[in-house]
């Protein structure tokens, strides 16, 4: 039956929305070893929400990548410090000549060489390294918050295949009551055609009842071990693992719990959502960027300096005293005054103020989505809440009147359509109250994480 394939996919829409008892973060004290030497954690025998979240941040392959890009945004804090260090080179140079027709008293080879140490430095140039090195300390603290929306991802894809699990195995329990009814059925009705007050064609009709169930079990169970393997690839797991996870109860209270307003949750989300705070550093970013391109607008100033000395093979005096004689020292103040360079600038800064535009784009969108989310979030609950409390009084219903015709059955006071009937509708509300349960508790434990950051399971 289709309900056995049900999947949990009230909020697929959501980028980064999730958690469990324990908010999650990318720390920025990360070191090489965390990216390439594997978890030391101790694979649990069974699987709790808590254990799968932590076994997924520390295995998954995203995760470690950020790592990656965070170390580089690190490097790039200190090249942008480097940039305020002076530069410091040695050079020299060793030339012979040769005078084919040399003059009176002048040799036909000559050898010359020279030595050099020179150094600068800038002093002032439109404070570009100062902004840099800002706009990279702001860029690191982007690549944190890239690492807690991939954690949040991870959340939730675990949150859903978890509770896709739990789900198929209730569905399984419910198969098997269903074909353990029709078995019994089936025996009954085989009982009654041979002592003939049934037909074969009505035992026929039963035993594909029975058949029918039978096969809606083995769906079932497929169904359950297709969504573990959901979750085991979410973990990184290898297939041939018997993954076994925690048994979880929900009562009535926590699907009928009161929620908090969407304006409520709104607010309280758009302050920590790392898209919400990663926007809001673009448009740090985005000034840096801007101040960078005005920069070129100002002169340059530097100082250099530097020490030499030469020697001439033609020259009176031997190596070591001319070496000492040409020693000299030099320094020197630079300043270089930009007056036209082809609109480059110009156009820098245009780029720059367009670029700007770019953050109230971002979080007009942001702000659509998220108010678009919760709607739909608020929707579902309250329609699975609705459904759930209609779904418990119909199963009471289609329960008693399920045991009535199955008595009647028996009397012989109804016909096998309408055994199968009152057996099929039990089977229907048993499984719609299964399914609005959990669209109830999954909408409402994202609403609540909206809120909080947090998620309090059983």
């Amino acid at each position: 039956m289709k309900r056995f394939l049900f999947l949990l996919t009230i909020i697929p829409f959501i980028d980064s929305v999730s958690g469990w008892s324990q908010s999650y973060s990318m720390s920025d004290n990360i070191n090489i070893s965390d990216v390439i030497e594997s978890s030391p954690m101790k694979m649990p025998s069974v699987w709790t929400f808590r254990d799968c979240v932590d076994w997924a941040i520390a295995n998954n392959n995203d995760v470690r990548r950020t790592m990656l890009s965070i170390l580089k945004a690190e490097e790039n804090i200190g090249m942008a410090k480097d940039a305020y260090l002076p530069n410091v080179g040695f050079s020299t140079n060793q030339s012979f000549t040769n005078y084919p027709a040399p003059q009176t008293g002048q040799n036909n080879n000559s050898y010359n060489s020279s030595y050099n140490v020179n150094a600068s430095w800038t002093i002032w140039e439109g404070n570009i390294r100062k902004y840099r090195l800002e706009s990279a300390k702001v860029l690191k603290q982007q690549q944190l918050l890239s690492g807690d929306d991939i954690i949040k991802n991870l959340e939730l894809g675990i949150l859903q295949a978890y509770m896709n699990i739990l789900y198929s195995a209730e569905a399984i329990q419910i198969a098997r009551q269903s074909l353990e009814v029709s078995t019994a059925q089936a025996e009954r009705s085989k009982r009654l055609m041979e002592t003939g007050k049934l037909s074969k064609v009505d035992y026929m009709q039963i035993e594909s009842q029975k058949a029918q169930d039978q096969y809606n079990l083995v769906q079932a169970q497929t169904s359950y071990a297709s969504s573990k393997v959901t979750l085991k690839n979410i973990l990184n797991l290898s297939l041939d693992y018997d993954l076994q996870i925690a048994e979880m109860n929900f009562e009535d209270a926590q699907i009928n719990s009161p929620l908090p307003t969407k304006t409520e949750v709104f607010d309280l989300a758009a302050a920590w959502l790392p898209q919400f705070k990663s926007n809001e550093l673009n448009k740090t970013i985005y000034d840096y960027d801007l101040k960078i391109a005005k920069a070129s607008y100002y002169p340059t100033i530097s100082l250099s300096g530097g020490i030499g000395t030469g020697y001439n093979s033609g020259g009176t005096s031997g190596w070591g005293t001319q070496m000492k004689n040409f020693f000299n020292e030099n320094v020197g103040v630079n300043l270089s005054v930009p007056i036209y360079d082809g609109n480059a600038t110009k156009r820098a800064v245009a780029i720059a103020k367009l670029n700007a535009l770019e953050y109230d784009l971002n979080k007009t969108a942001l702000y659509n989505e998220l108010s678009q989310t919760l709607e739909n979030l608020f929707i579902e609950s309250e329609n699975a809440r609705a459904k759930y409390i209609a779904g418990l009084t119909q199963l009471e219903s289609t329960e008693l009147t399920a045991q009535l015709v199955d008595r009647q059955f028996e009397l012989g006071l109804v016909n096998p359509l309408d055994l199968l009937t009152a057996h099929n509708n039990l089977l229907n509300s048993r499984l719609e109250l299964l399914q609005s349960k959990y669209m109830a508790i999954l909408a409402n434990k994202t609403i609540e994480y909206y809120s909080t950051q947090q998620v309090s399971l059983p």
